[in-house]
């Protein structure tokens, strides 16, 4: 059999539709999360549909009825996670720009709630990446950096009074670029001699020094 185009690969991926009605938005959430949990509990190959359907307490005609395979539902189990990270890591930006305490606190407190979005999820993660053969092919995965740019910056607008750099753009886009690396490697690789408060409360001095 000839392998698939990268064109039909990637629609095998897309979700046939979206629910609309309540109770059909309940279905596909018990969907996702069962989803989710297999593929963070038995590995990539652990996920069928008929697995998912089941543990979601549905038919697993009603699965087939949004997602065409199990490529395609574990892509949007997986979008889903990514986008709350991002929504997460948005919220603790905002939080940390409202505290007095300026620039450390705001600094730590944002320092935080990355690693606070990234570790709620981070087995899962952990499978994604190493199992999961089309992750980068999910478009939250690839873009999930360009967000925490755009995020950055906004921060970094809003605290203009507070933070002066020579190069804006170009220091804060290394800055996010070192601090998402050293936060995945934190949560997601840390050896176990070096416990993660450790790490984080070196790395909001690392910060803060640079700033």
């Amino acid at each position: 059999m000839a392998r698939p185009t990268k064109k039909a690969y990637l629609a095998d991926l897309t979700a046939k539709k979206n629910p609309s009605q309540p109770r059909a938005k309940a279905t596909v959430t018990a969907m996702l999360d069962a989803a989710a949990q297999i593929l963070e509990r038995e590995g990539y190959n652990g996920v069928t549909t008929n697995h998912v359907a089941e543990a979601a307490g549905v038919s697993i005609g009603s699965l087939y009825e949004y997602f065409p395979n199990k490529q395609s539902i574990i892509a949007a189990a997986l979008a889903r996670e990514l986008g709350e990270i991002a929504n997460e890591v948005k919220a603790s930006m905002r939080t940390a720009l409202a505290l007095p305490d300026q620039p450390r606190g705001g600094i730590d407190h944002w320092m935080r709630g990355m690693m606070s979005a990234l570790e709620k999820r981070g087995k899962l993660l952990r499978v994604a990446m190493r199992e999961v053969p089309f992750f980068w092919d999910i478009p939250e995965a690839r873009d999930l950096s360009e967000t925490l740019q755009h995020i950055a910056a906004e921060g970094r607008q809003k605290s203009e009074r507070v933070l002066h750099f020579e190069d804006p753009e170009a220091d804060t886009y290394l800055l996010m670029t070192m601090c998402w690396a050293a936060i995945q490697q934190t949560v997601l690789y840390r050896p176990t001699h070096i416990s993660r408060e450790r790490l984080t409360r070196t790395l909001v001095d690392m910060v803060t020094k640079l700033l």
